[in-house]
């Protein structure tokens, strides 16, 4: 054992969580899965729009995809995936009370789920992601 008492070849806690993109894919998931009580609605609403974004700027800015997306397939064929990431977005940054911004995270969470089952079975990124 290490001074950190890890056993020696055991896997690093940073890289079992994974690449930061699947930690933000995994977070905006759980985030919109489980979207709480009408109550917390408001806050979750926030921390969902907050992971979306976190990922959206890793995505923007190169890095590697999460690794259950098997993007594949033409530039060409970006708008539905481009639409439903312009609407996962857009409901995200809503504004209201606790009524509205629950309706928000269900809208969201359907679109998200779309979005990310279309980058499962090889679509091609959205245009703000394509590289």
């Amino acid at each position: 054992m290490n001074a950190n008492h890890e056993v020696q070849g055991s896997p690093d806690p940073i890289d079992s969580l994974g690449l930061p993109t699947d930690v933000m894919v995994t977070e905006l998931s759980r985030l919109l899965a489980t979207p709480g009580f009408l109550g917390q609605s408001v806050a979750t609403l926030r921390r969902a729009d907050g992971a979306f974004n976190v990922l959206d700027e890793l995505m923007r800015n190169g890095d590697p995809l999460p690794r259950r997306w098997s993007v594949k397939g033409g530039a060409g064929r970006h708008e539905p995936v481009t639409r439903l990431y312009d609407s996962v977005s857009e409901t995200l940054r809503e504004v209201g009370g606790a009524a509205q911004s629950f309706m928000a995270l269900r809208r969201a969470a359907a679109d998200w789920r779309a979005l990310d089952a279309a980058l499962r079975s090889g679509r091609p990124l959205p245009e703000p992601w394509q590289r």
